[in-house]
C-alpha cells in the first residue's frame, strides 16, 4: 500500500511541475518589447461568427497602446480605432440575475450542448460544449499555473458569454459566482446549487458512479437543469461532482467545509493586496501554498468530479495529460469570479491595468500568443489585459 506521503508527491507532480520556479520576483522587470514580431494568424477561421481580421486588427492597435503605455506612464487619449466596442455588456453575479436572465441562460448554456462544434473536436457528432472543454483540454499545462493562466482564461470564458449569444441568443447577463459570500459551514447551501429544474445547476448528487476508472469516481448531478447530462469528454460518461472533503486538499475539513478559509472574503482581500501582475497571478493560483488552495484552484477542488480535473483523473489514460473540468457548467461561473478579482484588481491602480509578467528573470512578453486551440485565432495576451476592448467588450457591475 502507498504512504500517504507518497500519494501526495503523485498527486501534486503535475501542479509542481507547472509551478517550478514561481516564488513572487523580488525586482519587477519591464517585459513588454517593441511591437510584435508576427502578425495574428488568421488563416484558419473555423468559427463563422468571429472576425478574424477584426482581432488581428484589434491586437495591433492593444499592443501599441501598451506600449504608449510604457514610454509615458499613461495610456493613450484615444486607442486605435480597431479596439472600440459598440456597445460594454455588463456582467453580474448570479444572484443579482432576475429570474428570467438565469431561465435565459441555463437555456442558452443547454443549447451549447447540442449545438455543433465546427471541427473542434475530431469527432463532428460531439457538440460545441465538448469543442469548448477540448479546447481547454488540450496541451493545458501551457496556460496553468504561470503568466498565461490569467489572460487566457479571460478569453475562453469571454468566448463561451460570445457564444452563447452568437448561438443561442442570449442577450442576458453572463455571470459569475462569487463564492467568497457563500464561504462558511452552509456552503453547499449557495444558490447555485439549487435543483431547481429552470435555474438550478444541481448539487452534489446522491448515486455514486465511475465509469471512467481510476480515482475519476463520483456522484451522478441528477437533479437540477443539467440532470443526467452526458459530456463526451474525455469519453461519453455522467456529469459528476463529489462534495465529500478531499482527503489530499481538505483532510477532515481541515481548511473549512469547501476549503471557505482559503476561499472566504479574507482570502480574497489577501490575493487584492498583490503589488505586481506575477504576485497576484502567484497568489490567486496558490502557487505560494504547498497543496495549490487557492480562490482559483479551491473553486475545482470543492466541486470534485469532472470539474475537479486533476487529480480527478489519476489512474486513467488522461490523467496528468489533460483536463476536462469545463465539462460543469459551473466552470464558467467559477472562473467568471476568478477574472472578476483581476478585473478588480487592475482597476485599483492605472499601472495595474497594463501590467503583465512572469517569475523574475523570464521572457514572458505581451507578445505571447494565448494558444485557443482553433477557438478562433491565436491572440496576442496584450489584446487580453484589458475587458472594454474589442473583441470582449464587458465590464463588471461591481
Amino acid at each position: 500500500m502507498f504512504s500517504s506521503v507518497l500519494l501526495c508527491a503523485i498527486a501534486l507532480a503535475p501542479f509542481a511541475q507547472l509551478a517550478a520556479g514561481s516564488p513572487v520576483s523580488s525586482q519587477v522587470q519591464n517585459i513588454s518589447k517593441r511591437g510584435c514580431p508576427s502578425e495574428v494568424n488568421i488563416s484558419n477561421p473555423l468559427i463563422p461568427y468571429l472576425d478574424y481580421p477584426a482581432f488581428r486588427a484589434a491586437a495591433k492597435d492593444a499592443v501599441a497602446a501598451l506600449e504608449v503605455f510604457k514610454e509615458i506612464g499613461k495610456p493613450p487619449a484615444h486607442p486605435g480605432k480597431a479596439l472600440q466596442c459598440e456597445r460594454i455588456r455588463v456582467r453580474k453575479e448570479w444572484r443579482r440575475l432576475t429570474t428570467k436572465e438565469k431561465k435565459a441562460y441555463i437555456r442558452a448554456e443547454k443549447c451549447l450542448q447540442k449545438s455543433p462544434n465546427f471541427g473542434l473536436t475530431a469527432n463532428e457528432t460531439f457538440t460545441f460544449h465538448d469543442g469548448l472543454t477540448n479546447a481547454h483540454a488540450q496541451g493545458f499545462v501551457r496556460y496553468h499555473a504561470g503568466p498565461k493562466f490569467l489572460p487566457w482564461h479571460r478569453w475562453f470564458v469571454w468566448h463561451h458569454g460570445y457564444s452563447l449569444e452568437k448561438l443561442c441568443g442570449y442577450k442576458g447577463p453572463v455571470p459569475y459566482w462569487d463564492y467568497t459570500l457563500d464561504a462558511g459551514p452552509n456552503f453547499y447551501s449557495a444558490p447555485v446549487f439549487s435543483n431547481d429544474p429552470e435555474i438550478g445547476f444541481g448539487d452534489g448528487g446522491s448515486v455514486p458512479i465511475n465509469e471512467l476508472g481510476g480515482r475519476a469516481g463520483g456522484f451522478i448531478v441528477d437533479k437540477g437543469a443539467f440532470a443526467n447530462y452526458r459530456p463526451n469528454l474525455p469519453l461519453p460518461h455522467f456529469l459528476v461532482r463529489n462534495f465529500t472533503p478531499d482527503a489530499l486538499y481538505n483532510p477532515d475539513n481541515k481548511y473549512g467545509i469547501a476549503l471557505s478559509d482559503t476561499i472566504n472574503k479574507t482570502a480574497r482581500e489577501r490575493v487584492l493586496s498583490a503589488t505586481d501582475f506575477w504576485q497576484f497571478e502567484t497568489m490567486i493560483d496558490g502557487l505560494d501554498e504547498p497543496n495549490f488552495r487557492s480562490l482559483h484552484n479551491s473553486g475545482h477542488f470543492f466541486l470534485g468530479g469532472d470539474a475537479q480535473s486533476f487529480n480527478w483523473l489519476d489512474g486513467t489514460p488522461w490523467g496528468g495529460s489533460q483536463v476536462f473540468g469545463a465539462n460543469d457548467p459551473l466552470f464558467y461561473l467559477h472562473h467568471g469570479n476568478v477574472d472578476h478579482v483581476w478585473w478588480e484588481w487592475q482597476n485599483k491602480k492605472e499601472g495595474y491595468q497594463y501590467d503583465f509578467r512572469g517569475r523574475e528573470g523570464g521572457t514572458d512578453s505581451i507578445c505571447d500568443d494565448l494558444p485557443l486551440n482553433n477557438l478562433g485565432p491565436d491572440v496576442p495576451i496584450g489584446l487580453a489585459l484589458k475587458t472594454e476592448w474589442y473583441p470582449q467588450c464587458y465590464t463588471y457591475e461591481y
